[in-house]
């Protein structure tokens, strides 16, 4: 049975709001399997999936999207400092620079965003600076700095953010 172009825009709509896949079928009265292949044809920049995760982004709110950008950027943080501590000395001071150097930016950025995150990324862009000079100057403490980076870092988001 061949559904109206209607049809599936409100299916689609239904899906991109929040709605199941069954939920949104049953709303616009097609069965589930139509519903799964008009979602399964929908590719790039018009797959249902993509377009569901931005409207949740954008729904939240700007506070919140920055909120989670943040927090899935330290989740990821956390992940190399500790793959970091498995290297040589040597390397975990270029991956340490090349670490606190990404985390102020991505600070920098966020903080332009949302002004409360300011004085985090200026604490965050010290921090970055305090490990070049680590590196540059004194690389055999790299290991203890790399130890107290983590611990330091979720202090600054605590106090500043």
């Amino acid at each position: 049975m061949a559904h109206s172009p209607a049809a599936r825009m409100a299916v689609r709509d239904a899906y991109v709001a929040g709605a199941t896949l069954a939920m949104a079928a049953q709303r616009a009265g097609v069965s589930e399997a139509t519903a799964r292949a008009w979602k399964k044809a929908a590719v790039g920049a018009e797959g249902w999936d993509r377009l569901r995760a931005a409207r949740s982004l954008i729904s939240g709110g700007h506070a919140e999207m920055v909120q989670k950008i943040l927090g899935d950027f330290l989740s990821l943080h956390h992940e190399v400092i500790q793959q970091i501590r498995s290297l040589p000395a040597e390397e975990q001071t270029k991956q340490i620079a090349s670490l606190t150097d990404s985390l102020s930016k991505t600070m920098a950025a966020l903080g332009r965003a949302t002004p409360e995150l300011s004085r985090l990324g200026i604490a965050l862009d010290v921090l970055h600076k305090e490990g070049e000079f680590i590196r540059a100057h004194y690389p055999r403490l790299a290991p203890t700095f790399l130890e107290m980076l983590e611990p330091f870092s979720n202090q600054l988001v605590k106090e500043y953010g």
